[in-house]
């Protein structure tokens, strides 16, 4: 079995910790309870939980402490505002290259750097240069191009709300029935229904959310009605780290898009720290 929480994984937990309740500008009282007892509550967590499991038991009590507020809403409009500002300009990227899917899947990926998990900081135009011309590691394409070729039941697990727009650059050029999975509730700045409904996906996207507020998609607390979906889909589309991480025995119905943001997940999947990916599923990690 995998490992699934790292030392590394700790003082990341922290920082997510302290940006949550800055993005809050909550009284001084106020922020150092919440932040002695997220730091107590590390100390004695199971070590069964996967990383995704804590962060959102974190999450979740950061909210709950602040009165239901949501620490990330004004960073996850930016994050949109910003992707949408660059809309026209990745489309041109795309319609004008010489293999329009290869080129959305790249741009798309450089979506991706918005994460206020790993990174809070992010140049998007920079991004999508810097990823046209980076060679991905691994990058499955062919296999895609197969995959996508036969199948007829598509799902699209979505990672950030910045990332929707990129995602629909991709989706555009998929041309088939998809399903666009979000998260139910607020979990850090994951795409939530709302903002997928925002982004102005073509009408062939079905938008729904997969019964959870943690980040990837673990399976055990997802909705029987997702689940329905997943076990049905012949294709998912996974975006981000921790879908990668999440969802590691998929097998070759499953497509990881992303960044590799963080060493732990580096060491484990082989995959060279910042590189992107596009991936198949099988052997996602070492196992230990």
């Amino acid at each position: 079995m995998t490992k699934s929480v790292y030392f590394e994984c700790y003082p990341c937990l922290l920082r997510q910790t302290l940006d949550a309740v800055g993005y809050l500008d909550l009284d001084e009282t106020s922020t150092k309870k919440i932040i002695n007892e997220i730091l107590l509550s590390l100390i004695d967590i199971d070590d069964e939980l996967t990383s995704s499991e804590i962060a959102a038991l974190m999450h979740h009590k950061i909210a709950r402490d602040s009165g239901g507020k949501d620490p990330y809403l004004s960073a996850k409009r930016y994050s949109l505002e910003k992707a949408f500002e660059l809309f026209d300009y990745a489309r041109r990227i795309v319609q004008d290259s010489h293999d329009p899917l290869e080129t959305a899947l790249k741009v798309c990926a450089a979506g991706n750097i918005i994460d206020f998990g790993p990174s809070s900081d992010f140049d998007l135009k920079s991004a999508v240069e810097h990823v046209l011309k980076t060679q991905f590691i691994p990058f499955d394409y062919n296999a895609f191009k197969k995959a996508l070729d036969k199948a007829q039941n598509i799902l699209f697990l979505a990672d950030n709300a910045g990332e929707t727009v990129f995602d629909r650059l991709l989706i555009e050029q998929i041309e088939k029935p998809l399903i666009y999975v979000v998260k139910q509730a607020a979990i850090m700045n994951d795409a939530l229904y709302i903002d997928a409904q925002n982004t102005g996906f073509p009408d062939y996207v079905k938008i729904m959310d997969n019964g959870t507020a943690i980040q990837g998609t673990v399976l055990k607390h997802c909705s029987p009605e997702f689940l329905e979906k997943f076990h049905q889909a012949d294709l998912i589309i996974s975006k981000g780290m921790a879908n990668f991480e999440t969802l590691p025995d998929e097998g070759l119905r499953s497509f990881f898009l992303l960044k590799i943001k963080c060493n732990p997940i580096a060491r484990l999947s082989g995959i060279p720290y910042e590189s992107f990916v596009l991936k198949q599923g099988g052997l996602l990690f070492n196992r230990i």
